[in-house]
């Protein structure tokens, strides 16, 4: 786009040129007009250019509001448009099941996992995919080349792998920070410089495929909605999926103690504190890996209780990692952790627990007025 708007000011500023020195055989109040007329063109095209260098300085900023999904969950419209066509997704076509299923097993930002996949290989037309069934660009061991995979799905497993190491190991959550890895600009590989381009074009394919549904704000702490000393506990949705008591499981009666909350991109989502207080708990009950209608894990997975005044506690299952240590004085409102499904979970959501004077309530009349909006 820069480009385009150099031409732009080069052929205004050339048409302007001439025009002036046209009026100027002509006599001089043609030339003060036209001098008057050239400086608006100039400050137009100065404002026009100005505008699109500011429009490109946010798509380089990693928290550019335009990357993000305005829902927090896969444009299926436009994931469909992507990988059910080969133009569009080459050797990737039919697979962007693959991606989502895989991206949710291992916790991942499906759109981030498909806009590197598509950048990596070129739209899915790359040698390294189309010949090594290789989509993330990874090499053999022992550096001799770009390492080759039985089928396609084995490739993007392995390249699921390399991203939750490089995302949830490492801590590299941006696109920015990824191609700090992937493409390091200044590389004495890359003497063209070509790797500048990979932050930028990854940002732009994940807009095409309408944004990314996690990590893509520029910081973890949620927009406040305090009534009175209390918080809602996840600002990404206040969708109650399970509430408290008796519940059926499939031919046989379970209690539910607390209450679930979720929907479509929770995952990954910040947890916060109902109210002041300290964490008391911050542990693994059962099983903690990543659950699925089919592998059930046990217990509450990561979890954190908190110890607040007059007796009351609450509980907070099936985090993705570890949250906050023991002995962290919260507030109100504070991140503790992050949606997950580990545990006795068959999808990722919030289980929320309210507990007074060691017994399990009913959380609703607590979280009621968030829901409401009465007090």
């Amino acid at each position: 786009m820069k480009h385009i708007w150099g031409a732009v000011k080069a052929i205004g500023k050339t048409k302007a040129v001439g025009w002036i020195v046209g009026l100027a055989a002509a006599n001089i109040i043609p030339i003060l007009i036209g001098l008057v007329l050239m400086s608006i063109m100039f400050a137009i095209i100065g404002a026009l250019g100005g505008s699109v260098d500011e429009q490109q300085s946010n798509q380089n900023n990693p928290s550019a509001g335009y990357v993000c999904s305005a829902t927090g969950e896969i444009n299926q419209k436009k994931w469909d448009d992507v990988f059910q066509n080969q133009k569009r997704s080459g050797s990737l076509k039919g697979h962007g099941d693959d991606i989502i299923q895989l991206s949710e097993e291992k916790g991942l930002d499906p759109v981030l996992f498909a806009s590197i996949a598509l950048h990596e290989t070129a739209w899915g037309k790359s040698n390294a995919i189309q010949q090594k069934n290789n989509p993330g660009g990874l090499m053999n061991p022992d550096g001799s080349g770009l390492f080759q995979f039985s089928t396609l799905k084995e490739g993007l497993e392995s390249m699921s792998q390399t991203l939750y190491n490089r995302i949830k190991v490492d801590g590299l959550v941006t696109i920015e920070q990824l191609g700090s890895v992937y493409a390091p600009v200044g590389a004495e590989n890359d003497p063209n410089n070509l790797n500048e381009h990979w932050v930028p074009t990854t940002k732009e394919i994940a807009q095409k495929l309408g944004g990314l549904t996690m990590n893509c704000e520029p910081s973890d702490q949620p927009d406040m909605e305090l009534i009175g000393d209390k918080e809602w506990i996840s600002s990404h949705t206040k969708n109650i999926t399970s509430g408290f008591g008796n519940r059926s499981c499939g031919g046989c009666s379970s209690f539910h103690a607390g209450i679930d909350v979720a929907s479509g991109g929770i995952r990954g989502a910040p947890i916060t504190a109902f109210a002041d207080g300290e964490i008391v708990i911050s542990k693994a009950n059962g099983t903690t890996f990543q659950s699925s209608s089919n592998n059930m894990g046990t217990g509450y997975g990561w979890y954190v209780e908190i110890r607040h005044d007059d007796g009351l506690r609450t509980r907070y299952a099936h985090m993705m990692e570890k949250g906050k240590p023991v002995g962290t004085n919260v507030e109100a409102g504070e991140v503790i952790g992050k949606v997950g499904s580990t545990g006795a979970s068959t999808g990722a959501h919030l289980h929320f627990e309210v507990i007074v004077n060691g017994e399990k309530v009913d959380p609703m009349p607590y979280v009621k007025p968030f829901l409401t909006g009465e007090q």
